[in-house]
């Protein structure tokens, strides 16, 4: 009832305030040709308050206060328009025409500023009313309205869409990330993590975003690997007036405000580019950081950023250049629970403690337009690099290893560094011939440079000793992995026909083609302590027994897989060529349909040498796969659209690589039997546009999977977590609901008043067969599982997912003052995490709700903003569901993050 009251609230507070008012309503046409003007700008002279004329060049401009008034029409290439003296009255429409002469105006210069309106939710609600296929997409401007700082927080504003508890990773209509698809202006990004597919889109700040878009159906144009939503960040491209903006930012997260003393690693600056060797030799203790933490005290956040554009001329050619350059550093705090309970209800590790977290952000984007009338041409260039440093201090109980009191620290350092580079071309071969092309060469690093841990036990709270019984308690661990992708898209688009309404074109046919190879190497070593003469330590001083003297005193020893410095490797390799046609025609002038098949020939290969096993496992799969969509106009304002298609789902390099990834209470192993999934997708769904800027949707749809891949625990002693092809099928039902509503817009002295309300919503139902016979069977024997059920929810599926969000904006002085506020409210009901066995039950991430406030007030050149954000603070949970008792095996908090903006245009 919670969520729900929240959503009662906020609708609450809309009501109560509309009082009668009148509206402007009329068509604007090109003076000369009578054509009616799609997109066309009315507003009220020197406000803001405004709308834009629908596909028949109609428009309602609505909530205006009785009174007399000057409108002004502008569009694209053609003179402003001006009515003045126009007498609005309480509760009647006044009609007013606008018929615009054409300006002198070059085409390059409209196609720019077209495509820079692409910013805006009214633009991009535009366009998906007329397209043919699925798709949803979020601009730079409601972004900024709700303050989402980055592409990951920007998707799960739509709907179906919610990030993975415990992971960076986005969960689309209850398909996790082996799943999804993301891609940079078209084109595919490379991961950044060891564990993942897809790239961590919090990477992507909005200051490089001009739009988001996500395509949730299948599309031939589209690679066929994903299920659940292909993911597309589009680039800021620059057009207007040249400018440049500096800006600063600081903040505080009340968890780490609270501590005293923080915890930071030793060696790891501020900025966040550090990196550290790992020794050449086991014979001398030789590392380049010390185990005993830092004390320091929670510090404000801090950022600043810098961004600027402007429009060069050589000869007939612009040249936009739009170039941005930002820096994060945030300090965070956690109150810990972490347990680890076998089938029988014995807890075996109790652990509780405090976590303190620094994460630090670097982006730099160059984005080049080179525009030539009928062509275009982008080259971007996008460097990301970010580190995360956690100190993780519990104690409790272990069973069998520290039972007298348990002391257990890791400190972890993760760096990723990211170039992305594209080129990417419009060409306009003649009137109705277009190719479209575009090249990346991408590469990542991702490093865990000198990770700590170490366990220590004793019934003194602050002195103890080690643990001997594994030398793996304590130790030292370093990764490295790289990843290197080359990709490439071309496309070749035919118009044809007279459009049979507002178009321009019956008939489209598309021919392309894509190809895509990625190389990933990962290797890891992990340096163990073999204690031979324990001795007792203060539990923060391990340095004054982990040392070189100690060493060679015989009193511990270095070791990896031998007496020898030997690594854990694995190499990926994965190549993907395809092939696509496609047709869009109007085959009445209600009706439309997009249909087309895609053929794509995958290779993919990983060669590995482990502390498990070492070989190799590669597969070849060739896949045909047809998508068809129909749109149907049910009026001017609505629409009806079906589709239906295939897919395919690849297991990953790090599921299939026999590798052990420890946690602290758990340690995940990948398996080279799995196979890739087959993906079946269909949808229906009714949309309205009452007014420019506002939806009203409704959308069934249902999914079918082959062969689904899971995580879950193995039947073994060590109770590791590992991934199958766990059962012959899945199925996923489910409806999406979303409205998006201008509650009032007033128009005041010089100004204006707009109150909007957008919320979505996504009820689920999903259910998987589990077939532990089967997993013998295609494992060879390797991997044992005693499922408790034999069908289950899908992982990671919620059955209910809402979002809404409440927002005013006032403007003053010829809009020259703004104050813009917003209620930014989510819920996200539980979810599976990890399918248990025999009595040892299901992992189940516990329901979530946010609420985030934003406030933002222009001055002229001069923005500021206040927000406020995870104010409910909820415990992250997550429960353990055996047969006969629940128990809560892990639990933090985020604290509620505060933070103000300040930055001045130039």
């Amino acid at each position: 009832m919670k969520p729900l009251l929240i959503l009662m609230t906020i609708l609450t507070l809309t009501t109560g305030a509309l009082a009668q008012q009148g509206q402007l309503i009329g068509k604007v046409t090109d003076s000369k040709t009578g054509e009616e003007l799609v997109g066309a700008a009315i507003v009220v002279d020197g406000t803001t308050q405004g709308t834009i004329t629908d596909f028949s060049g109609d428009y309602i401009l609505t909530g205006l206060e009785p009174g007399t008034y000057t409108f002004r029409c502008q569009f694209i290439s053609y003179q402003p328009g001006l009515k003045q003296n126009i007498t609005i009255t309480a509760g009647q429409s006044t009609t007013v025409n606008f018929e615009l002469l054409s300006a002198e105006i070059d085409l390059q210069e409209v196609q720019v500023v077209a495509k820079a309106k692409r910013e805006s939710d009214n633009m991009l609600l535009m366009e998906q009313k007329t397209a043919v296929k699925f798709s949803e997409a979020i601009g730079a401007q409601q972004l900024s309205t709700q303050g989402v700082s980055d592409a990951a927080t920007a998707a799960t504003k739509m709907t179906g869409i919610t990030k993975q508890q415990g992971s960076k990773t986005l969960n689309i209509r209850g398909l996790g990330d082996r799943y999804n698809a993301t891609t940079l202006n078209g084109l595919p990004l490379p991961s950044n993590h060891a564990e993942y597919k897809n790239i961590d889109l919090e990477l992507f700040s909005t200051d490089v975003i001009e739009y988001v878009a996500v395509e949730k159906v299948y599309s031939p144009n589209l690679s066929g690997d994903f299920a659940g939503a292909n993911i597309n960040v589009v680039s800021k491209k620059f057009s207007g007036d040249p400018y440049l903006e500096v800006g600063v930012k600081t903040g505080a997260n009340t968890n780490a405000m609270n501590e005293d003393p923080f915890y930071t690693s030793d060696g790891v600056g501020y900025w966040g580019f550090d990196n550290f060797e790992q020794p050449t030799s086991l014979s001398r203790y030789s590392f380049d950081r010390n185990w005993n933490p830092k004390n320091t005290n929670g510090a404000p956040n801090t950022g600043f950023s810098l961004a600027g554009g402007r429009t060069l001329k050589a000869g007939k050619t612009d040249i936009n250049l739009f170039a941005t350059a930002s820096f994060d550093n945030e300090m965070s705090a956690s109150d810990l629970i972490q347990r680890k309970v076998n089938g029988s209800n014995n807890i075996r590790q109790d652990l509780t403690g405090n976590q303190y977290d620094i994460a630090t952000q670097s982006t730099g984007m160059l984005n080049v337009n080179l525009n030539r009338g009928r062509n275009n041409y982008y080259l971007n260039s996008l460097f990301l690099n970010s580190s995360t440093q956690s100190v993780t201090n519990l104690r409790g109980f272990i069973l069998d290893l520290a039972e007298n009191g348990a002391y257990v620290s890791r400190q972890e350092y993760e760096r990723t560094t990211m170039w992305v580079n594209q080129m990417l071309g419009e060409q306009n071969l003649s009137k109705s011939l277009q190719l479209n092309w575009g090249i990346a060469m991408n590469n990542v690093s991702n490093i865990i440079p000198d990770r700590l841990h170490y366990t220590l036990d004793g019934e003194d709270e602050n002195i103890k000793s080690f643990t001997t019984n594994d030398i793996a308690n304590t130790n030292r661990y370093y990764h490295e992995l790289t990843e290197d992708e080359i990709a490439g898209n071309l496309s070749l688009d035919f118009k044809f026909g007279n459009s049979l309404n507002q178009g321009d074109y019956r008939g489209k046919l598309s021919v392309g083609a894509t190809a895509k190879q990625k190389e990933r190497d990962f290797i890891a070593t992990q340096f163990n302590h073999k204690i031979n003469s324990n001795a007792s330590i203060l539990v923060t001083d391990v340095d004054s027994y982990l040392n070189e003297t100690n060493r060679a005193a015989g009193n511990f020893d270095l070791r990896t897989l031998s007496t020898a410095i030997i690594s854990s490797t694995y190499t990926g390799e994965q190549q993907i060529i395809g092939g696509f046609a496609a047709a869009e025609y109007q085959l009445t002038r209600k009706l439309s349909t997009l249909m087309g098949v895609r053929y794509e020939q995958v290779y993919q290969k990983i060669t590995y040498n482990t502390t498990l096993s070492k070989g190799s496992n590669d597969f070849i799969e060739s896949n045909l796969l047809p998508a068809l969509t129909l749109k149907y106009t049910l009026t001017d304002k609505s629409n009806l659209r079906l589709a239906a298609g295939n897919t395919y789902t690849l297991p990953q390099f790090k599921e299939s690589a026999p590798f052990l990834f420890e946690g602290i209470t758990d340690a995940t192993v990948g398996n080279p039997y799995l196979k890739p999934s087959k993906d079946f997708n269909a949808e229906i769904k009714w949309e309205h546009f009452p007014n420019p800027g506002e939806l009203v949707s409704l959308a069934l749809f249902g999914k079918y999977i082959q062969d689904p891949i899971n995580k879950f625990v193995k039947a073994s002693a060590s109770n590791d977590f590992t991934y199958a092809n766990t059962g012959d099928q899945a199925e996923i039902a489910g409806i999406e609901i979303e409205l998006k509503k201008e509650l009032f817009n007033h128009a005041t002295p010089g100004g204006s008043r707009k109150l909007s309300l957008a919320t979505n919503a996504t009820l689920m139902h999903t259910s998987q067969s589990l077939d532990k016979n089967k997993i013998l069977k295609e494992t060879k024997n390797t991997v044992s599982v005693n499922f408790n059920k034999e069908s289950e929810v899908l992982q990671g599926a919620s059955p209910i997912i809402g979002n809404a969000n409440l927002s005013y904006r006032q403007s003053w002085k010829d809009d020259q003052r703004t104050f813009t506020t917003s209620l930014v409210y989510g819920y996200v009901s539980e979810s599976l995490a990890l399918i248990g066995y025999s009595g040892l039950g299901n992992q189940v991430d516990q329901s979530l709700q946010t609420l985030d406030l934003i406030i933002k007030s222009s001055f002229n050149k001069l923005d500021l903003s206040l927000a406020a954000k995870n104010l409910l603070n909820p415990d992250v949970e997550k429960i353990q569901e055996n047969s006969t008792q629940n128990f809560l095996v892990k639990s933090g908090s985020k604290g509620i993050k505060l933070s103000l903006s300040l930055s001045y245009t130039f």
